[in-house]
């Protein structure tokens, strides 16, 4: 099974990428001449670089280098691509402006600074933007459960106050209305969006003998049979889509950033609530998340149910990731079938 790059006809842009692109972000720091970063942030912001310091982040499909400037005491952040499709990455104007609408809301997130995806100077698209304050959760929290717990109800609250930011049309980001500045989706429903690579999807995990092909034919009508509880959404939220440890800063006992919203998609709030603890945890989030969402706003109906379809499409894409990237372990499949529960297909 192969995926090609058919933006905006792609669910989930890390899953389903193609292969040849995956392949090159292996080398992309050796391929990145980071010559150009000077005279491209003397042009973009006026700044005179005076320490370059790449990222030892292994999961970026960027190259990012922390910048020092004469004229700041902060370190910025610099990401680019290697310019690999011909099309420019329309997702990192999609950030900025998505990170303004949610700085707006006194919600934390980066703030970007400047964006280029228009190919004219360079043959690459990039982003500068403010480092956040702290850390990441994933590689540094050593607290206590407490401290996590309080983390996460914040969390649940970020997720119902950024879901009052509403978009028309569902889907991912149209990129001609973003060149306007304009966020809009790109599909008519929510289920059009979901459906997405469904059926590539669950192909690969069939050929790569994690489901049976029995097992596929029922996995893919369930979606058919939620379909009007899918579709009972009926105003596009931002989505995060991402809301992993690593994408998320803290100092002590708080959250000082949400970041990384290139996979940021307009739909069901839901979405983010049942995907947000398939992520890897240092403690149980589920609950926690959940009340801190209902002290903003009530849950909707059917919730429980697009909890179980949205959580078991988040799987489906993720053991394909995992297979495509060699990563499986025992904790993935075990997320994998935990999703498959609430269904009775163990």
């Amino acid at each position: 099974m192969l995926y090609t790059t058919r933006m905006p006809d792609i669910y989930y842009t890390v899953a389903h990428r193609d292969q040849k692109e995956i392949d090159s972000f292996k080398t992309r720091y050796e391929k990145f001449d980071i010559a150009r970063i000077a005279p491209l942030f003397l042009s973009a912001l006026g700044l005179h670089v005076s320490n370059i310091k790449p990222s030892t982040s292994w999961g970026s499909s960027h190259v990012i280098y922390f910048i020092s400037a004469l004229e700041r005491k902060d370190v910025l952040v610099f990401r680019a691509n290697l310019g690999f499709n011909k099309k420019p990455e329309v997702m990192m104007k999609v950030e900025q402006l998505i990170c303004e609408e949610v700085e707006k809301r006194n919600i934390p997130t980066n703030k970007v600074l400047y964006v280029d995806i228009s190919r004219t100077l360079y043959n690459f698209d990039f982003q500068i933007e403010e480092c956040l304050m702290g850390s990441d959760i994933e590689n540094n929290f050593k607290g206590t459960k407490a401290e996590y717990d309080e983390m996460s109800f914040s969390l649940g609250k970020y997720i119902a106050l950024y879901s009052k930011i509403q978009f028309n049309k569902f889907g991912m980001f149209d990129e001609n209305s973003v060149q306007r500045n304009v966020l809009e989706g790109t599909k008519n429903s929510f289920f059009e969006y979901i459906t997405v690579c469904l059926d590539e999807d669950i192909a690969y995990l069939v050929s790569s003998n994690v489901i049976s092909s029995l097992k596929a034919q029922t996995i893919r009508h369930l979606f058919d049979e939620y379909k009007p509880i899918i579709n009972s959404v009926k105003k596009g939220s931002l989505v995060h889509h991402d809301l992993a440890d690593h994408n998320i800063f803290f100092q002590g006992k708080t959250i000082t950033g949400m970041f990384d919203w290139e996979a940021a998609v307009v739909g069901d709030p839901v979405l983010d609530l049942a995907s947000c603890p398939t992520w890897r945890t240092f403690y149980p989030r589920e609950k926690i998340l959940i009340d801190g969402y209902k002290s903003i706003t009530p849950l909707p109906n059917h919730f429980q149910e697009k909890m179980n379809i949205y959580r078991l499409r988040t799987m489906l894409w993720k053991m394909v990731f995992a297979i495509r990237m060699n990563i499986v372990t025992d904790a993935r499949k075990q997320k994998f079938y935990e999703a498959l529960k609430p269904f009775k297909l163990t």
